[in-house]
């Protein structure tokens, strides 16, 4: 039976929405949420990145990192609470001085935020987030460095090898990093860009917290950030249960899991 045209477009609108939210989905994310075929979701990501609105991957779909992509603000309403709680916890592991990383993404301004009412004495807080700059600029004990770079307007962030560049400049005593997904591979992002500019990071700190909200587990975008294995050391700070994480095949055990 032939489907009306209004349901097919409103579940195609329901697929944007989606992606544009989400950044990056796997093709069976994407039938499991519009309850459909796996023909079905082909045929609606080839209408829709047809219209410009999309790109599709090997495996799943990509929003446009400059038109589709979710803006930071609307990232920013998405599982608030959660990134609350992650961000008091990651808050326990910034010293009150030395050199510390902040990433671009909406649980670590969280963390920022509340960086800000807890005060500092001596710390150097280096960023590409036009967002986390705006956030701590004037903040009392806070000394704040925003590396240069290409400038990706809905995520409010500098990327590039510019930004690469600066970071050879610096050393970090921790570093606070985002992701979008976090599965049995490791943890991934949508931008092979942010992928690389974290791995650089990651070269250039002593200790590193990746700060994920539990809808991350058992997502995969795109890029590597790096394994399980690779990330041997790192602190992972999430809501997710531990029972979650394991579903989603989320090897913890090299990493230090520290419950929000």
């Amino acid at each position: 039976m032939k489907v009306p045209l209004h349901v097919v477009e409103a579940r195609r609108e329901r697929l944007r929405e989606s992606i544009r939210i989400d950044g990056f989905l796997p093709l069976a994310e994407i039938c499991r949420r519009l309850e459909v075929s796996e023909a079905t979701a082909r045929r609606d990501l080839a209408a829709v990145a047809q219209a410009g609105q999309i790109t599709r991957t090997r495996g799943g779909a990509l929003a446009d990192y400059n038109t589709g992509f979710a803006s930071h603000g609307r990232r920013a309403a998405v599982a608030r609470t959660a990134k609350g709680r992650i961000a008091a916890a990651a808050l326990r592991r910034v010293p009150r001085a030395g050199r510390v990383f902040l990433d671009a993404g909406t649980t670590i301004q969280a963390l920022a935020r509340a960086l800000r009412q807890r005060g500092s004495a001596g710390l150097t807080v280096v960023t590409n987030s036009l967002s986390v700059a705006t956030v701590l600029g004037g903040a009392v004990g806070v000394e704040l460095h925003l590396l240069g770079g290409m400038f990706l307007h809905r995520q409010s962030l500098l990327l590039g090898e510019a930004a690469v560049a600066a970071l050879r400049t610096w050393k970090f005593d921790v570093a606070f990093l985002g992701g979008e997904g976090m599965d049995r591979a490791g943890i991934t992002n949508s931008h092979e860009q942010i992928a690389r500019f974290q791995q650089a990071v990651l070269d250039r700190a002593e200790d590193a917290c990746f700060c994920l909200d539990a809808t991350k587990a058992g997502r995969t975008a795109p890029h590597l950030v790096g394994t399980w294995r690779q990330l041997k050391g790192a602190a992972l700070i999430t809501d997710a249960s531990p029972a979650a994480l394991a579903a989603a095949g989320v090897g913890v055990s090299p990493c230090t899991y520290v419950r929000a």
